[in-house]
């Protein structure tokens, strides 16, 4: 028997009617596109793979992410939107970014609008000299918000839009902040923001293109001549996106909107299963509930999957990063200043850390049959908005701690940071490591426990339901806590300051990346003239 839907659900149902957008790639038509040399081209594919295993990042991420490193590198050398699109795009092809032989080259003039948009954008808001150094904020921050752009336009996320919106549109009435944010349009937009990072896991370059495009609604078909005007309100419109994004309230309505990401993640899965045919498979609950069964078992598979990929790509930084430090801090220390290399800290840094991210690894479960109920019944909810909601129906408002409670708690985290750091400190000196070898030891134990929780929030991105906690489990998490939250700054830290990341895009991409394009323009050459004697 058919059912009403919920009335936010109509739209989202309405879209997912209608054919897939298929972006800059549509294999059904017959035209000319760019294509790399292969043997050429795995060279870039290499190069990538090593770079991605030194600098770990998100699976999403990655690609968006190369866009804006090459991006940066071929705005500096002065040149405009169509001497670089070409290249940048056979670079991304190289690359493995996007598949060889499928992008069409009448979207060049695309790519070479978006380039030249925000070229002459940094040129107005950007000193040459800062340009140049990469020492600009507004050139790294325009640099990514035109990365992202570029990304949407390879791949538009439109899928993901759509759930963003019917997603904001559910649980916005559930959220009241208006003591802490008193302006209704800012409430607005915490909550989106905040949705945008729980669904689709938008990071900050993300978040700014999209309040980027929010303020300025014009910029889409804004002309080159009329850029130099805006570029002197750029200052003031990024100071204030920035508030936006760091607003106080963001990480804890963050974690509320995460509550409620499975189950539109879920409902993508199915609507994209069963695009064209949206509203027949929601009005009927017992088909809608076989397509959340299958679509939750498929990515479970899937979690368990990028858990290995992402476990193995950990280990591989882990040891690089460890084996460098080693060999350039560790042993000249205690060969040279204490004349002495302690071989029992030195196989304890070795063996400790990889076995400590195997059983992290290994601890991790994927969901199991009373999430997929637990699902089943949030969709329901989402769907069918029935009056005796129990997951969609959790709310947010503002709550406040007397700071009288507040000393406290600062005063027993503080305590809880003592005592653990102190016992580990203890117990390396009770192990003769030497200052160095201590430092690096927690440096990795704080990062790799990070690594392991992000590892563990990723499998477990459709967990709903709520786990037991138990006496002896609490007393861990709290005496972990200082450990993680160390992680969490270094993790944040080091990426800022990642000497081996400089070492790669600055000294060696630029050169290899000169050398591949040399041979791949030598083979062509080469090609043409053999060609030429038939």
């Amino acid at each position: 028997m058919a059912q009403q839907l919920a009335h936010a659900t109509k739209s989202l149902t309405e879209y997912f009617n209608q054919p897939e957008h298929l972006g800059a790639f549509d294999a059904t038509k017959i035209e000319s596109r760019i294509k790399v040399h292969e043997t050429v081209g795995k060279m870039g594919f290499v190069y990538e793979k090593i770079r991605n295993a030194i600098d770990y990042q998100e699976e999403h991420l990655i690609r968006k992410n190369a866009i804006g490193r090459m991006l940066k590198r071929r705005i500096r050398s002065r040149e405009r939107g169509p001497v670089i699109a070409e290249p940048l795009v056979r670079e991304l092809i190289r690359a493995g970014y996007i598949k060889n032989d499928t992008f069409p080259t009448r979207r060049l003039p695309d790519i070479e609008r978006i380039i030249d948009k925000y070229i002459t954008l940094i040129h107005y808001a950007v000193g040459e000299r800062d340009l140049f150094t990469g020492k600009s904020k507004t050139f790294n921050w325009i640099a990514s918000v035109a990365a992202f752009e570029i990304e949407e336009y390879l791949s538009p996320s439109t899928d993901e839009d759509a759930l963003v919106e019917a997603m904001y549109k559910i649980i916005r009435p559930n959220v009241n902040i208006q003591h802490e944010v008193p302006d209704p349009e800012d409430q607005d937009i915490q909550v989106y923001l905040a949705v945008h990072r729980a669904l689709i896991k938008s990071d900050p370059s993300m978040l700014r293109y999209h309040l980027f495009h929010y303020y300025v609604p014009e910029w889409p078909t804004m002309s080159l001549n009329a850029i130099p005007e805006f570029a002197q309100s750029l200052p003031q419109l990024i100071e204030h996106i920035e508030q936006q994004y760091n607003n106080k309230l963001s990480d804890r309505l963050f974690r509320y909107a995460r509550k409620f990401a499975p189950l539109f993640t879920i409902l993508k899965d199915v609507l994209k299963q069963h695009r064209g045919d949206a509203t027949g498979v929601l009005s009927d609950p017992a088909r809608l509930e076989a397509a959340v069964r299958e679509a939750a078992q498929l990515r479970y598979r899937q979690a368990s999957a990028k858990l290995s990929r992402g476990v193995f790509r950990s280990i591989i930084y882990i040891f690089l990063t460890k084996t460098i430090m080693a060999f350039v801090f560790e042993l000249p220390y205690e060969a040279l200043l204490l004349h002495e290399i302690k071989l029992l800290p030195l196989a304890i840094n070795i063996i400790f850390h990889p076995t400590l991210m195997f059983f992290i690894a290994t601890s991790i479960r994927v969901p199991a049959e009373k999430n997929t109920q637990r699902l089943i019944k949030g969709v329901f909810e989402i769907v069918y908005n029935p009056p005796d909601k129990e997951i969609i129906a959790v709310r947010e408002q503002t709550f406040k701690r007397s700071t009288l409670l507040n000393a406290i708690f600062s005063t027993v985290y503080s305590a809880a940071f003592f005592v653990t750091f102190g016992g580990i400190i203890w117990g390396l000196h009770a192990l003769h490591f030497s200052l160095v070898s201590g430092i690096l030891f927690i440096f990795f134990l704080c990062v790799i426990s990070f690594f392991g929780l992000r590892l563990r929030d990723n499998a477990k991105e459709l967990v709903i339901v709520s786990s037991k906690d138990n006496i002896l489990m609490l007393v861990f998490e709290f005496f972990t806590l200082p450990i993680l939250r160390a992680g969490r700054w270094i993790a944040r830290k080091t990426s800022k300051v990642n000497v081996f990341m400089f070492l790669m895009d600055f000294i060696i991409e630029a050169p290899f990346k000169i050398l591949v394009e040399t041979i791949e323009d030598w083979l062509a050459f080469t090609r043409q003239k053999r060609d030429e004697l038939i």
